[in-house]
């Protein structure tokens, strides 16, 4: 449902309360059918014809405007409820006053049974049980004096005869509070499916920039700085960086935080495509996914790039390849990003320890609860991954959640021979 669909139709609570209206109102019609049935057979056994009509109006045009007002606002006035159940109270005595004594448990009564109609709608109209007990402690109360005082009936009997005021107002409170949930509800729903379908549209409108940039600027960008077009080598190198730029941005990674990762991520590829280092990321994940990123402390956030980019700087000046391959993978507690490139490799047993490859990126990671792995063989290229540990997203800090991005569980390369 869109929002066009939601400004005619109302909203779910907004419906809840005319439904709730609706049948309040249908419960008095039924109360006034009662009514003129019991004129219509009984007539001849009041002791005072022109009282009982005089109430009957009363009754009749008190029930026409508590319907026309609560029809025109559309949901139910507790407090209108409230005086409408007063009135009731005081119809119960004066329909006693006109009623024998002898005719008290019949409909020549008929105060008793419409009021008991009319007390549906106390249930309907008010959201505090404690409120609705009250009103149908009045209602109670009244019919109890006037069934005692006025036609001398034994109180162990009429009070049990109250107990049908209670069924019929807690009944109707309780199927009124379900029904006005499941309106918010309703809303809710509605609202996140609103807010889905216009994230699909940007979504798919953002899709359809990517692929006219890819299949147009961006592959005349990366032409341009493989060929030999441009004599300039600095010139090249900084087409090579704004394709790797344009490239991220294509694949779903826009501006973000300085302290996310995505953000140092492209930040690190751009940079060494000015090298002249061209880094195919795989950042599926990180674009797809929410949790993850927020579950990144700072601290960590930093260690996995700088460790990256001393990766990458090992791949520029010391494996002769022009490429490398990056990937991000996650599992239910760790991030994990991985460097791989097809270079001469090195023999990771006599390689040189000290302030180089393996041990400033061990330590970078160590600081941070992370591990660095180095698997490399001569001729053949070198994996490197780095890992750190996620947060839990208890511990995660409310302004957190506002990076933008993503990450899923999934596997990390292998390396490769």
């Amino acid at each position: 449902m869109d929002r066009g669909e939601l400004g005619a139709h109302g909203s779910g609570a907004t419906q809840a309360e005319r439904v709730l209206v609706r049948a309040a109102m249908l419960y008095r019609l039924f109360g006034l059918v009662q009514l003129a049935v019991a004129l219509a057979l009984d007539m001849p056994r009041y002791r005072h014809p022109a009282g009982v009509l005089g109430l009957v109006a009363a009754v009749s045009l008190e029930s026409a405007v508590l319907a026309a007002v609560m029809l025109r606002r559309r949901r139910l006035v507790p407090w209108m409820i409230a005086a409408d159940t007063v009135f009731n109270a005081a119809g119960l005595i004066v329909g006693a006053a006109l009623t024998a004594s002898a005719y008290g448990h019949t409909w020549v009564y008929f105060m008793y049974p419409f009021s008991m109609v009319g007390a549906v709608g106390i249930g309907l109209a008010c959201r505090r049980l404690d409120q609705v007990l009250g009103l149908t402690v009045v209602l109670a109360v009244t019919y109890v004096a006037a069934a005692v005082g006025l036609h001398h009936d034994p109180g162990w009997n009429a009070v049990p005869n109250t107990g049908a005021y209670f069924a019929n107002t807690v009944v109707a409170w309780a199927v009124a509070a379900y029904l006005r949930r499941a309106g918010v509800r309703l809303d809710e729903v509605g609202a996140q499916a609103v807010a889905r379908a216009a994230t699909l549209a940007a979504e798919q409108e953002r899709l359809r920039h990517a692929r006219m940039l890819h299949d147009h600027v961006l592959q005349t960008l990366e032409t341009l700085a493989r060929g030999d077009w441009i004599a300039d080598s600095g010139f090249r190198a900084h087409i090579r960086a704004e394709a790797a730029w344009l490239r991220s941005l294509v694949e779903g990674f826009g501006p973000g935080e300085p302290d996310d990762l995505a953000v140092g991520l492209q930040r690190l590829i751009r940079d060494k495509a000015l090298m002249g280092l061209q880094v195919e990321f795989n950042g599926t994940r990180l674009r797809d996914f929410g949790d993850a990123r927020t579950r990144l402390g700072d601290d960590a956030v930093r260690a996995l790039v700088e460790a990256a980019g001393e990766a990458l700087n090992n791949v520029a000046k010391h494996s002769g390849a022009g490429s490398a391959l990056m990937r991000v993978n996650v599992t239910a507690d760790r991030l994990t990003l991985s460097v791989l490139d097809h270079g001469c490799g090195f023999d990771t047993a006599t390689a040189r320890q000290g302030l180089g490859l393996r041990q400033s990126m061990q330590t970078r990671l160590r600081e941070v609860g992370g591990v660095a792995s180095i698997e490399s063989t001569v001729g053949h290229g070198t994996f490197v991954e780095l890992s750190v540990p996620l947060l839990e997203a208890a511990a995660v800090p409310r302004d957190a959640s506002r990076r933008p991005g993503a990450l899923e569980a999934g596997d990390a390369a292998p390396p490769s021979d």
